[in-house]
């Protein structure tokens, strides 16, 4: 394995995203690389992850064990982030490039996407695959030599809110290791290499940011009250009504399935119930034939 000199990693351009972050470090510089933990690390995450998608391509590379904790790209998040920008969802989607790893062997595999010519590059889930180090400090020097080579920031974040469990060779090529942590009222960042600092940011939009399944349902489900129900007529109102039981009723399945949004959820829920219904009247057919 080859390793990247000190003296190779230059201060390039600075990408700005996350306010309170920024203003502690004055953003992620191009280059350089970020071991994040903490459980507002991942939030931290998406808003430098639409900032770099507004002016070209990001590279998220998603390790994650498919029997444990399987995460998937919140999209529900990014394009709430990408709206308080006056940002299009779809603009900010097609620059993202997912490459979603769920075993050692696949994030080797994965390597061949580590390319260069992204804005940005995301390691998510650092720690997924711990008690495979090797494969692991691979995987994070390809990201980090292609970042350098495009002149762009990594991040890389662990999956748990403590101190990152990450091996010894993945903190030492880091340039900077930040605790992003959930305060009263707001952020508290704390920078552990290569200065340390800390300090607490007063925040007035987390609360909207970090809502519930339950919470971006009822506000989804508000919106297609005043923009589609005036719409319907007849029997596709009445479709629709019932469609809103069903929905009310099963919020907790809902927000268990593993998909993408809160969407999602509502139309795999809706499919369940149609299809409910046809096997009523295919039992019925089958009484009458009889």
């Amino acid at each position: 394995m080859s390793f990247v000199k000190a003296s190779e990693i230059k201060e390039g351009s600075e990408l700005r995203g996350f306010s309170p972050l920024d203003e502690l470090i004055g953003g992620l510089r191009g280059e350089s690389s970020y071991l994040m933990f903490g459980d507002l690390a991942e939030l931290a995450m998406y808003f430098y992850v639409v900032e770099a998608a507004s002016s070209g391509p990001v590279l998220y590379v998603n390790a994650t064990d498919y029997y444990s904790e399987r995460k998937i790209i919140d999209q529900d998040l990014i394009g709430f982030i990408a709206k308080s920008k006056g940002l299009e969802f779809s603009s900010i989607a097609k620059n993202i490039t997912e490459v979603s790893v769920h075993s050692p062997q696949r994030l080797l595999e994965a390597r061949r996407h580590f390319k260069e010519g992204y804005r940005l590059y995301v390691y998510h889930g650092l720690d997924s695959f711990i008690s495979s180090p090797e494969e692991t400090n691979s995987a994070f020097h390809a990201m980090l030599k292609a970042s350098v080579a495009s002149g762009a920031p990594l991040i890389a974040l662990t999956k748990g809110e403590g101190e990152p469990e990450s091996t010894s060779l993945v903190r030492s090529l880091s340039n900077y290791i930040i605790s992003l942590r959930r305060s009263q009222g707001g952020v508290e960042v704390e920078v552990l290499k290569p200065f340390r600092s800390k300090k607490t940011f007063e925040v007035g939009w987390m609360g909207r940011l970090t809502r519930s399944f339950r919470e971006r349902f009822e506000e989804y489900l508000k919106a297609l009250d005043e923009e589609l129900l005036p719409l319907l007529r007849g029997d596709d109102r009445e479709a629709y009504e019932e469609l809103k039981r069903l929905w009310s009723s099963e919020t907790a399945s809902m927000s268990a399935l593993d998909v993408a949004t809160v969407y999602d959820a509502m139309v795999f829920m809706a499919l369940i119930k149609v299809y409910s219904e046809v096997l009523k009247l295919k039992k019925e057919a089958e009484r009458k034939k009889e």
